[in-house]
């Protein structure tokens, strides 16, 4: 063996056993559907996106101010949030947020008081809407519900304890409530652990009135700096996760995740047995699009409820 060989041999070696830098991937979500499976991504990382170090940054009044603070001071890479919200965005000026995926496609549900009359009552009458007016619950259910030739007053109800009180006792109780996840398996867990005198039950899926495909939220790459490769593990990621979440063997993993991710994360002290309830229940169903059929689901999404257009640029290549 040469002199050259024998160097090369174990700086050869060295290099095999040295491992490649991990990607870091900051990642900010708000507390609706998305979080579940990120938490579980979290959990799952060495499972799920090996070569990269996922880092959680929160937004936990799923504000959008300070979502757009964090996107322009690029504190994240990438963000889960409602689809126009982030079309409102681009339009605002944050010409770098690039739309990654559709994500979430179903999640929000009306609920009516059990025998307490049929949607066709509540013409007129007040619905509240968790977290509140203006937000996806309130226009896609408005929609929904104006295609049936029903147009009740929207009220902004919250989703905390104000609206959990009010919820419960008859003689407060609105006509309805539009929320989203997990706000909605919340509701129906507690009215039964609490014993509540006012009972609810879901009377209407806005995303089945609308014809199911619906875009409610979306992953954005926050700034044009992503490495494509690590974009693209993310995603691939994500779909695994979402599998992983439809099968019934893993609910009760899932719903302990979950509830952990929510009270450390969130401050929400949300049981396991919610998460179980809404995941038994399939009332949830997430998943990731790319392509022609994304941009027309997308595109035909705002155009019908929101009456706006996607900017072209706002799609990733």
């Amino acid at each position: 063996m040469t002199l050259i060989s024998r160097f090369l041999v174990p700086t050869f070696l060295l290099i095999l056993v040295i491992p490649a830098r991990a990607e870091e991937i900051r990642l900010s979500l708000p507390p609706d559907p998305n979080a579940l499976p990120i938490f579980v991504l979290a959990e799952k990382q060495e499972q799920f996106l090996p070569d990269d170090d996922l880092i959680l940054v929160s937004n936990p009044a799923g504000d959008p101010s300070a979502m757009r603070a964090m996107i322009q001071a690029r504190r994240v890479d990438f963000a889960l949030f409602n689809l126009v919200g982030g079309v409102r965005f681009h339009q605002g000026g944050l010409h770098d947020l690039g739309l990654v995926t559709p994500w979430v496609w179903r999640g929000i549900y009306l609920l009516q008081p059990v025998n307490g009359g049929t949607l066709g009552e509540l013409d007129g009458q007040r619905v509240l809407v968790a977290p509140g007016t203006a937000t996806p619950p309130h226009v896609i259910t408005e929609r929904a519900l104006a295609g049936m030739d029903i147009r009740p007053e929207f009220v902004t109800g919250g989703a905390g304890t104000v609206l959990m009180e009010q919820l419960r006792d008859p003689n407060r109780a609105p006509a309805a409530v539009a929320a989203p996840e997990p706000v909605v398996s919340l509701i129906l867990d507690r009215q039964e652990t609490q014993v509540w005198q006012q009972r609810w039950e879901i009377r209407l899926d806005p995303a089945e009135q609308l014809g199911g495909s619906i875009p409610l939220g979306a992953l954005w790459q926050a700034h044009p700096d992503v490495d494509p490769a690590a974009r693209k593990r993310l995603v691939a990621a994500l779909d695994e996760v979402a599998a992983w979440l439809e099968d019934p063997a893993n609910h009760e993993e899932a719903a302990a995740i979950g509830a952990a991710g929510y009270r450390s994360f969130f401050r929400m002290p949300i049981p396991d047995a919610t998460f179980r309830g809404m995941l038994g229940a399939d009332r949830v169903h997430w998943g990731t699009a790319t392509g022609p059929a994304a941009r027309t689901a997308v595109n035909d999404y705002l155009r019908s409820v929101f009456e706006i257009e996607a900017p072209a640029e706002l799609f990733q290549p």
